[in-house]
């Protein structure tokens, strides 16, 4: 058998794992341009933010679509849901952004790098519209009305307390509670993630909008500059891999364009390379889910060609059991392991061949030189 499909330029189509600590830097350094933006503020910046928050209740107003002080009076006078709702402005899309980030980069590695970039694009991009647009947040204008429940309502973590002390008030166009909580969707969506956390992080899309408005911290209309955002940074991310845009990707495409490759053996190229890849079918994915089920987590997974007949994903379980299930080419392979939890791209490596539970001689006719490295 053979060994991974690789690209024209030799290395594997599935990404290592970025190192961590390079992953810390960067964010590191993407909260430190925010922080420096931030701090050399444009002449008549508070001026200018609060003569643009006025400018967006009278655009709202005039078109009748002003719903953000009736519903701010209302959650105000509720008690333990308004103390809930401000601890959901504070912390809700700052939680579900990280746990995104370590999901995607523990067990979806290939589609990390994407996500990290549409996330870094999306946010420079609202810190630069804050910058030369700044915008004072409802509950700030005077005379209009609104009750800062944030404020009211004590919140640690947030408005009033010194941990966010000295934190840019006057940024509410666009919402980067939106943009977030958005993109956590979007890159969950695009990777394959399990539908259940799929429709919860749609929820709290929804849950994060209602909450933005009730406490007075942005007028509706920012909700509409965090979804620009957002399309913008998955745009540029697209862009810069050579991809056209989708909001769906169950298909990953191919990292590097594919020529003709060597294989060992009697096993020649024989297939041809489709446009668009077929998905993986049903029962491909039930016998992948299933193997998964009967034997443990994590499967590791090994694309092998097999010529005419397409593609083999030959799984290794965690108890050491082999499996295998066959698809149409190398392209639906690799959709199979993205859409499938608890199985991970591998090679024919001698970590692979070591973890399984066969004979020392099956494993050297299936592994060959690989086996011995």
């Amino acid at each position: 058998m053979t060994g991974t499909t690789p690209c024209a330029t030799g290395r594997s189509p599935h990404r290592r794992r970025p190192r961590w600590w390079v992953e810390i830097l960067l964010g590191l350094i993407l909260f430190g341009v925010y922080a420096l933006i931030g701090a050399f503020r444009l002449p008549g910046h508070a001026h200018r933010a609060f003569a643009n928050g006025e400018d967006i209740l009278a655009v709202q107003r005039a078109l009748h679509i002003n719903i953000e002080l009736p519903v701010n009076r209302w959650l105000a006078d509720q008690g333990w849901l308004m103390v809930v709702a401000n601890y959901e402005y504070a912390f809700g899309y700052l939680v579900a952004t990280f746990v995104a980030l370590v999901w995607l980069y523990r067990r979806r590695p290939g589609q990390y790098p994407w996500a990290r970039d549409v996330f870094a694009v999306s946010t420079l991009i609202a810190v630069l519209c804050f910058w030369l647009y700044p915008v004072a947040p409802p509950r700030l204008l005077p005379d209009a009305g609104f009750i800062d429940t944030v404020w009211l309502g004590d919140t640690w973590g947030s408005w009033g307390s010194p941990m966010v002390e000295g934190a840019n008030q006057l940024a509410a166009m666009p919402s980067l509670h939106i943009g977030w909580a958005l993109w956590v969707s979007v890159v969950l969506s695009r990777s394959g993630a399990p539908r259940w956390a799929q429709v919860a992080s749609a929820v709290h899309v929804l849950v994060t909008f209602a909450v933005i408005v009730a406490t007075g911290n942005h007028y509706w209309l920012d909700a509409l500059g965090g979804v620009a955002v957002v399309w913008l940074g998955v745009l540029a991310a697209d862009l810069a891999r050579g991809k056209s845009v989708t909001w769906t990707a169950s298909v990953r495409r191919s990292l590097c364009r594919r020529g003709r490759h060597a294989y060992t053996g009697a096993v020649t190229d024989t297939a041809t390379e489709a446009k668009t890849p077929a998905p993986p079918k049903a029962a491909q994915l039930a016998a992948a889910r299933t193997f998964v089920a009967e034997h443990g987590k994590p499967v590791k997974a090994v694309i092998q060609r097999i010529g005419r007949a397409g593609a083999r994903v030959l799984l290794v379980g965690a108890d050491g059991a082999l499996g295998d299930v066959v698809v149409p080419s190398v392209e639906t392979g690799e959709a199979l392991i993205e859409a499938v939890e608890g199985v991970e791209r591998s090679e024919w490596d001698a970590d692979t061949v070591g973890a399984t539970k066969i004979g020392a001689a099956h494993r050297r006719r299936m592994a060959g030189p690989l086996a011995r490295r």
